[in-house]
């Protein structure tokens, strides 16, 4: 499966706020997140063929795959980096 990836942190700021807070809090909520991200460093978007997700990678390497965001307007078009994942 390819994946891309976006780190392009304006476009995902833009973008957490099309989502607001309510929706963001309960997708937290939903999977039960105890540690919340504290700073913009580590949150991405990716994609393939079957998903959109606005992700976030934990100092700890741990990886939180927050939300699809497929229905949001403020996805970006250039800054996509190809990934390979088996």
């Amino acid at each position: 499966m390819i994946v891309y990836r976006n780190y392009d942190t304006k476009i995902i700021r833009e973008l957490l706020k099309e989502i607001g807070k309510h929706r963001y809090e309960q997708a937290l909520e939903n999977l039960n997140v105890r540690h919340r991200p504290l700073s913009m460093k580590g949150w991405y978007l990716e994609a393939s063929n079957h998903y959109m997700r606005l992700c976030y990678k934990y100092p700890s390497r741990y990886v939180l795959m927050l939300m699809d965001i497929e229905r949001y307007t403020n996805i970006p078009r250039k800054g996509w980096e190809r990934i390979k994942t088996e």
